[in-house]
């Protein structure tokens, strides 16, 4: 009988693991069954539907074919020409945008303009922004407030998540749990697969304490976005839509992914889906201080605060230049007292880039397969920049 009892448990548990590995409705079928991350995990994943706009902006157009022939920085002892390293670096899409005129625009390695790219992690950047908004609208009341005044079952996770900031969730400081890899049991591909975000968000404990030190940590936007959710009682990927997409005069549609069709939460970490082109428009937002085309989208004092920066957020084991605030990567030298920023970026994984140089007026979108072929396409950005600024007429 006991004999018996066994070979059914095991049957059991057989099949169990079987439809568990095989479904996509699991984080263990998808880890098994999708693998890494690809460009094309925007077919994979439900998603959340914006149209175009019925009043689309254009980007005024005077194509530099100078451009095509300057050489840039492969490696440290390595140049090569642009169109070259473009085509070999798995480039999808390269945009150079100079006081709102395209100047520099290709599309390669079968992509088309009307191609979808994926933003992976640049969708951070793009939380900040929707975050600025519902404090501007007094929906979130303050950075400062903690994160348990608007997620109180958090307490009962860990009680040290009472000490938990908003603001140290955007500045990556929030010492929630985050398993840096990419093994199954690792919090990378269970940020990324998760089918039920939030019930993953209410596992994690904390490992640190809050503001103490910089990590960077998937899940911070994910808790951002459900914050969003409960002040404005429906997913953040629509209020996004309405605050912000249909304001931009997006040429074509897009789609912000979730985490299932039956969970609905929007992916805040890595998933939304636009043209390079519409990417542009958001390092437009940017450069115009949270303003398009005289209206103010998002306040100054929320775009002032996301790029105030001080050695409290500098990064040197990434960079002696780099900082990190609200969801931003920011480039700049220290003067004295001040600080001088070179440059504001949103990035994400296989380098998809949206690079806003401030003082030159200009935005770069590179977005693409892969991200092995060059040193630093931040050094290839800047000497284009360079480029313009030395020997393009102003």
């Amino acid at each position: 009988m006991k004999k018996k009892l066994y070979i059914l448990l095991f049957f059991l548990a057989t099949i169990t693991f079987l439809y568990t590995s095989s479904s996509t409705k699991t984080y263990l079928g998808r880890f098994i069954k999708w693998r890494a991350s690809d460009v094309e995990d925007f077919k994979k994943f439900p998603k959340y539907e914006f149209e175009a706009s019925s009043k689309p902006f254009y980007f005024f157009k005077k194509f530099e074919n100078k451009i095509n022939n300057i050489e840039v920085t492969k490696s440290k002892n390595e140049k090569v020409g642009l169109i070259d390293i473009l085509e070999k670096s798995e480039t999808t899409a390269f945009l150079v945008i100079k006081n709102d005129t395209l100047i520099f625009e290709k599309y390669l390695n079968g992509y088309k303009k009307n191609s979808i790219n994926t933003s992976f992690s640049v969708a951070k950047s793009i939380t900040s922004l929707i975050t600025g908004v519902a404090i501007d609208e007094k929906l979130i009341h303050s950075v400062n407030d903690p994160v348990v005044k608007y997620i109180p079952d958090l307490i009962h996770t860990d009680s040290k998540y009472k000490n938990l900031l908003i603001s140290q969730l955007m500045d990556m400081r929030s010492g929630i749990q985050f398993k840096d890899h990419d093994l199954p049991w690792g919090d990378k591909p269970k940020a990324y697969y998760y089918p039920n975000l939030r019930e993953r968000i209410l596992e994690l404990p904390l490992e640190y304490e809050p503001g103490t030190k910089f990590k960077y940590n998937s899940y911070n936007p994910i808790l951002i976005g459900m914050i969003i959710e409960k002040v404005t009682n429906f997913p953040p990927a629509k209020y996004f839509e309405q605050k912000l997409w249909n304001e931009l005069g997006m040429e074509y549609p897009g789609s912000w992914s979730m985490d299932s069709e039956k969970s609905g939460m929007t992916k805040m970490e890595s998933g939304l889906n636009i043209r390079a082109i519409d990417f542009a428009k958001f390092g437009r937002l940017v450069l115009n201080n949270g303003s398009w085309n005289g209206k103010q989208l998002i306040s100054k004092d929320w775009m002032n605060y996301s790029f105030n920066i001080s050695e409290k957020y500098k990064l040197p084991k990434y960079a002696n230049d780099l900082y990190y605030r609200n969801f931003w990567w920011i480039y700049a030298n220290k003067r004295n007292a001040d600080y001088e920023i070179k440059s504001i970026a949103g990035t994400g994984h296989l380098g998809q880039y949206l690079f806003v140089f401030p003082k030159e007026k200009i935005i770069i979108v590179r977005m693409g397969k892969e991200n092995k072929k060059v040193d630093s396409w931040r050094k290839i950005f800047v000497e284009i920049v360079a480029y313009i600024k030395n020997d393009y007429a102003q």
